[in-house]
């Protein structure tokens, strides 16, 4: 197995706050390549690494509509897969855009796409507009073809060719230069400007009842993006494939974890990231962002290496090709007291991997420094609100379901919600510090009867007792798997 490591999330600082954890700027959009954008509400587009922001404005036969201004914009993202549809209402119909990122054909890189459908009764025009992101500046705007570039990128390619042109040296003058009927016919000489503020748009008709794409892509792209970029469609397969692996869990009025596990995958990485995606089922992709995390990060990246290792025992995230390494772990931790429970899940995966000598030696450490038996309470907590950062969400989601206990597992640990009762519970694949759980939940009148399976992690030793505390506190059990009628909730009969 081989691990991309720290190239994937090079970013700029200033891209940060887009790509955050805890970001609430937009929908993230991206590729496996680290390619990253984000479309704000309204429809524009921010690619990271570049200083530029996309828009699209409609002209329509009574005046011109910008998203950013308009009212009846609507914003929908249909599935967890990253494509976020956005709706503008322009003369008694829609104008609807739907943006993805997709990686080209060939060698010419990633590129968000971005497909527009004139659901109108009439004919509009379509400006793709391109202006400075906040704080950055650009000094050189030219037309070259189909495409429009930006400081020497290609920050904009359409898929036919323009009907009119607009260039300014002045961020402000661009709408007026569109909406006054300004834009040129011929494509204009480039335009510079010192101050930062050059600007430009490409205009293109779209008769009605048709659609068009343009593509805001990261590299030199030449060809024409509705022919070398896959479609929506083909976008959304694709991550419905990837999140196949991935744990599953069904709960009564809360949040669904496959669109925050999307979400998860294009943040930053984070040592909190990095539990969640192991926990759910996805080694592979917490394998490469254990691998990326910043080791001066204190004990939160062994922290979060030794969670990983209890809930998957997956070996060959530490000792596969470009993985982390363990002692590097161990040293960037220090002598935090937060790092102490951690080392002794380590002493069994320095077992693992046959270092003998390095698991004699934590747990030398552990026993001069006084550490407590192995729990759970070392994993890293996601720093964010579960409504808006996804490895908080799913951390409550996984919380609702499941959670260790002293000597086992605790299912629907909380007092059942009256609203839950009669309705099903569905947990497939959910990574515990004990094995991989599953289990269900069906009503038969007022009685639950719950069904589950333990696949038991090798080295865990004893019997692990399984509990339903938020059903029936009567009911535990330490078979690995079985059914059972459990007693009538308190709540229910009262």
């Amino acid at each position: 197995m081989r691990f991309p490591g720290r190239r994937l999330w090079r970013t700029r600082s200033a891209d940060r706050r887009l790509f955050s954890p805890g970001d609430q700027s937009g929908t993230r959009l991206g590729t496996d390549d680290g390619f990253r954008a984000v479309i704000d509400t309204r429809g524009a587009i921010e690619v990271a690494g570049r200083n530029y922001v996309v828009d699209w404005w409609i002209g329509g036969d009574d005046k011109w509509y910008a998203p950013s201004s308009e009212v009846a914009v609507r914003q929908t993202r249909p599935s967890a897969a990253p494509v976020v549809v956005t709706r503008m209402r322009v003369h008694g119909a829609d104008v609807v855009t739907t943006t993805w990122a997709a990686q080209a054909d060939g060698s010419q890189g990633p590129a968000v796409v971005v497909e527009v459908s004139n659901e109108t009764a009439v004919p509009v025009a379509v400006a793709v507009a391109v202006r400075a992101a906040s704080g950055d500046q650009i000094r050189h705007m030219t037309v070259d073809g189909w495409r429009l570039i930006a400081d020497g990128h290609a920050a904009v390619v359409v898929d036919r060719k323009p009907g009119r042109y607009a260039l300014v040296d002045a961020t402000k003058d661009l709408w007026d230069e569109v909406s006054g009927g300004r834009a040129m016919v011929q494509s204009p000489g480039p335009v510079q400007c010192r101050t930062g503020s050059a600007a430009g748009a490409l205009v293109v008709p779209l008769p009605h009842r048709s659609t068009m794409r343009f593509a805001v892509p990261a590299g030199d792209l030449m060809d024409n993006p509705a022919v070398v970029l896959p479609s929506s469609d083909r976008v959304v397969a694709g991550w419905s494939s990837r999140l196949d692996r991935a744990a599953t869990v069904e709960l009564p009025d809360t949040a669904t974890p496959q669109r925050m596990l999307v979400d998860l995958l294009l943040a930053e990485p984070e040592p909190a990231g990095v539990v969640e995606l192991a926990r759910w089922g996805l080694e592979t992709e917490a394998s490469i962002r254990l691998a990326a995390l910043d080791l001066g990060a204190g004990s939160e990246p062994l922290r979060a290496a030794a969670a990983f290792w209890t809930l998957t025992r997956c070996r060959e995230a530490f000792d596969g090709v470009g993985a982390v390494s363990l002692d590097d772990l161990v040293r960037s931790a220090g002598d935090d007291p937060a790092a102490l429970e951690s080392l002794v899940s380590l002493a069994s995966l320095f077992d693992a991997t046959g270092d003998q000598l390095a698991a004699d030696d934590v747990r030398r450490q552990v026993s001069a420094r006084g550490a407590a038996a192995i729990g759970f309470s070392y994993a890293p907590a996601p720093k964010g609100d579960p409504d808006t950062c996804p490895a908080a969400g799913l951390r409550r989601v996984a919380g609702l379901a499941v959670r260790p206990s002293a000597d086992g597992l605790d299912l629907l640990p909380a007092l059942v919600p009256d609203v839950w009762l009669g309705r099903p519970v569905e947990v497939h694949g959910l990574a515990t510090p004990v094995g991989r759980l599953g289990f269900a939940l069906r009503w038969h009148g007022n009685r639950p009867a719950l069904l589950w399976q333990l696949e038991r992690h090798d080295g865990v030793e004893g019997e692990v007792v399984l509990r339903v505390p938020g059903l029936d506190t009567a009911f535990s059990s330490t078979s690995v798997s079985g059914e059972v009628l459990l007693a009538v909730p308190a709540t229910a009969s009262t």
